[in-house]
């Protein structure tokens, strides 16, 4: 049986093995001089999709999905997205809050509104602690009209107007 021969070519210092010779690129075959950076940019910065984005994305990949969804991902890949950020945008614009209406508007900062809200619910607080204030004491007036034998009118809610006590004798 016969054997197949495998030429040896002469190996340079440079070479390891049948591998390539060290610091020389593929394309070329020049030595290699300059290595790509590794650091990782600085300024990388994160994207803000608009409602208008997130919403054309979502009629895309319906479209596709109605013509069988087989270029759903390459899709996905050419706009750099993930299918399950465009999940979440789905859910989001099912329940109504893709529109950008629940987006803040610019200038009036949240801080300030949180302040508005609390000093109107101290407003409210007390306002309601006077009004109960008050129907006691229109109570204890009540009461004591009624020991004094003191007749005091009535208020008809239905026209809001007081009756007189003597207009009640009458209807009685």
């Amino acid at each position: 049986m016969l054997s197949p021969t495998i030429e040896h070519m002469p190996q340079s210092t440079e070479t390891t093995g049948g591998r390539r010779p060290e610091g020389v690129s593929v394309d070329s075959g020049a030595p290699i001089t300059e290595h790509p950076s590794s650091e990782v940019p600085a300024g990388t910065k994160r994207r803000n999709l608009t409602a208008a984005y997130k919403i054309r994305v979502l009629e895309t990949i319906k479209s596709l999905k109605a013509e069988g969804g087989t270029s759903i991902g390459a899709y996905l890949r050419k706009e750099g997205l993930y299918y399950s950020a465009v999940r979440k945008w789905e859910q989001q614009y099912e329940h109504g809050k893709l529109s950008g209406a629940h987006i803040k508007a610019k200038g009036k900062s949240s801080g300030a509104s949180n302040i508005e809200i609390k000093k109107l619910r101290r407003k409210l607080a007390s306002t309601e602690k006077q009004l109960e204030q008050s129907k006691i004491i229109i109570d204890i007036q009540k009461k004591i009209s009624k020991l004094l034998g003191i007749e005091q009118p009535e208020f008809d809610e239905t026209t809001y107007e007081l009756k007189s006590p003597s207009s009640r004798k009458k209807s009685q």
